[in-house]
């Protein structure tokens, strides 16, 4: 295991109390079999390896820090996990709960508010741990199956949706329902505007480690990105407050101890997915601009050919015709 109760209570801070290890050794587990399947077993057992090892002296401080990081991500989403079920007991007189000497149960706002507290670190640790894995980029990482999973799309994080979109945030979750809007607003509106050809190429170069993009490859991968961030809000912007189970389809309602949060009124919803829209249409644009500044028999060629020259040999070609052109 990477995370022992040193490392773990190292990572909270705020755990100040006795906390013995065996009690949320459970959900320690399954936190590590939740990175371990982010991550993929390749990267996993590289981390698992460097944490009990001496590392050499020339990667050991990006290591340290990209172990620290890893043990972060784990640590707080372990304790996540363990909050709910640490403030009872069961046993064989049943479902308990403890109230030791000079101690004041917590309100349900402060309880709601320490969830919201947790998940708001869980996101930011997993920000960090891409952030650092893209700077060190250990070849067990860029050599796993892991690495082609991610690099399957041109976005790849929460937090690389953040940087077009601000509304999205960087959350973590949210970005985990819309990974499967992803494909879908790529192979709608990105892979026919720029030709299959060159969005495939552009693609295979994209995923491929060894590959380096030129420079012009990497402002049209940007370029890219403007559009298909507010793209994938539009496509899932209908399905993100409902929920479908047995009971049926439901708009989600959230209520805590603070604040109410009743759902946009359709007109509200409408218009937001009508910005969203809007916004992606100006972006497509632009890449379109940029696509037919720039693409010529050399650059971009797959473009170039599909509509630069295709345009050209459409245009009426009036030589030896006795047509006078005015």
């Amino acid at each position: 295991m990477i995370l022992n109760l040193e490392k773990l209570k190292k990572q909270l801070g705020g755990v100040q109390g006795k906390l013995n290890f065996e009690t949320v050794l459970p959900f320690v587990k399954n936190a590590e079999r939740d990175f371990r399947k982010v991550v993929g077993i390749e990267l996993y057992d590289f981390l698992e390896e460097a944490a009990f090892e001496e590392l050499p002296e020339l990667d050991k401080v990006n290591l340290e820090e990209l172990l620290d990081i890893c043990h972060g991500c784990i640590a707080w989403v372990a304790y996540d996990m363990a909050l709910p079920h640490l403030k009872l007991r069961v046993g064989d007189l049943g479902l308990l709960k403890t109230s030791p000497n000079q101690t004041v149960a917590v309100a349900k706002w402060e309880y709601v508010d320490t969830r919201d507290a947790n998940t708001a670190m869980v996101d930011l640790m997993w920000e960090l741990f891409w952030e650092k894995l893209e700077e060190t980029r250990p070849d067990a990482w860029t050599s796993s199956p892991a690495y082609q999973w991610r690099n399957q799309y041109f976005i790849r994080s929460a937090d690389e949706l953040g940087d077009f979109v601000p509304l999205a945030g960087r959350n973590r979750r949210l970005f985990s329902q819309l990974e499967k809007f992803i494909r879908r607003a790529e192979q709608l509106y990105i892979r026919d505007l720029i030709t299959p050809a060159l969005f495939d190429a552009l693609k295979l170069k994209w995923k491929d480690k060894d590959a380096e993009l030129t420079p012009l490859e990497t402002v049209l991968v940007d370029k890219i990105k403007e559009p298909l961030s507010f793209l994938i809000l539009h496509e899932a912007y209908p399905y993100l407050p409902v929920k479908l189970d047995e009971n049926g389809i439901r708009e989600v309602r959230k209520w805590d101890g603070i604040t109410n949060e009743n759902p946009a009124n359709p007109g509200a919803k409408d218009a937001v997915r009508q910005q969203l829209w809007q916004d992606a249409q100006l972006y497509l644009g632009r890449l379109d601009s940029f696509l037919h500044d720039h693409s010529s028999p050399t650059q971009f060629p797959e473009f170039y050919q599909a509509y630069i020259v295709a345009a050209d040999d459409e245009q009426e070609d009036f030589t030896n015709k006795s047509h006078v052109i005015l």
